[in-house]
């Protein structure tokens, strides 16, 4: 920063300058009180005091920190021991070094929440956004409290409603972290949603929550994970993937039972899902997997949540 008093300028040099001047206000009230000499209308100043306050203002500036542009969009969500959601709506806490949501999803037309959800009472996904994710028309899954969490959705729909939110699905592992300490049906009846006739608005059994602070790991609605498996047995066949949507004749090789697939193929491996729903009774928990359905595969008892 010092050298910069001892040449002459060109232009764009001159330029940069001027976007220092601008620093220079912000730290008007620091360099009031630490510049040497202060001068008056009238009065002649000596080089050695003009010299001063150029270097009392050259090192108040080098103490400007550098601005984190690496770390921008993670400060944004992350601040110290707290998570920040897309809009005031969706909530998120930290688990670990993760963000995750607070709530079973529900899923949106708009970003923050409001408007249209789908997914309530039935399979009403815009025709933009079919079962195989290859949507032209976005839709958004969001963390919020007190609304029924959004079912009717399947493993590819779960995973581009997180990524158009700036998030993604947790994978087995951290729905396991993010899970520990949730009440087991078995020792504890009625603190989750586990043994009643439909599921309940997202929060509402406050009772249901992990040692993170995540509600509704343990019934309400199963929730889809990123990782897929195949089965251990020969023939081995997820069920779902009869509900029409597409997937070409992409090549799977491997993969027990997958020869073939198409319109309506079942030919995937399985895609997890976690914890149980509200009518799985003592069999719901932090330990509840599920691995017969393939990602195509969807129904009133499945719902998701993402992660940042």
């Amino acid at each position: 920063m010092r050298q910069i008093f001892k040449k002459r300028f060109s232009m764009p040099e001159v330029v940069g300058l001027l976007a220092f001047v601008v620093v220079g206000i912000a730290i008007d009230a620091y360099a009031a009180t630490t510049v040497p000499n202060t001068f008056t209308t009238g009065t002649t100043a000596k080089a050695a005091e003009v010299n001063a306050n150029f270097s009392a203002l050259a090192t108040a500036i080098d103490t400007i920190p550098a601005p984190d542009t690496a770390n921008q969009v993670r400060d944004k969500f992350f601040t110290g021991t707290s998570c920040v959601g897309t809009s005031a709506n969706d909530i998120m806490v930290k688990v670990g070094p993760l963000c995750v949501d607070k709530y079973e999803a529900s899923v949106w037309s708009n970003p923050d929440g409001t408007v249209t959800q789908y997914g309530d009472t039935a399979d009403d996904y815009p025709v933009g956004f079919p079962d195989n994710g290859n949507w032209t028309t976005p839709v958004y899954a969001v963390s919020m409290a007190m609304v029924p969490p959004s079912r009717y959705i399947t493993w590819f729909q779960a995973q581009q409603a997180c990524a158009l939110s700036g998030k993604r699905l947790l994978t087995n592992a951290e729905w396991q972290m993010a899970a520990a300490g949730t009440p087991d049906p078995g020792l504890s009846p009625g603190s989750c949603v586990t043994n009643t006739p439909s599921r309940a608005f997202t929060g509402y059994y406050s009772s249901c929550v992990s040692n993170w602070g995540v509600h509704d790991m343990v019934g309400n609605v199963w929730e889809w994970v990123a990782d897929w498996m195949q089965g251990n047995t020969s023939p081995w066949t997820p069920s779902g993937g009869t509900a029409g949507a597409s997937y070409g004749a992409d090549l799977m090789y491997g993969t027990n039972p997958a020869v073939v697939q198409g319109t309506g193929s079942i030919n995937f491996p399985a895609a997890l899902i976690r914890g149980g729903s509200w009518g799985t009774g003592a069999d719901a928990g932090v330990f509840a997997l599920d691995a017969g359905l393939g990602p195509s595969s969807s129904g009133d008892v499945i719902g998701f949540r993402c992660a940042r």
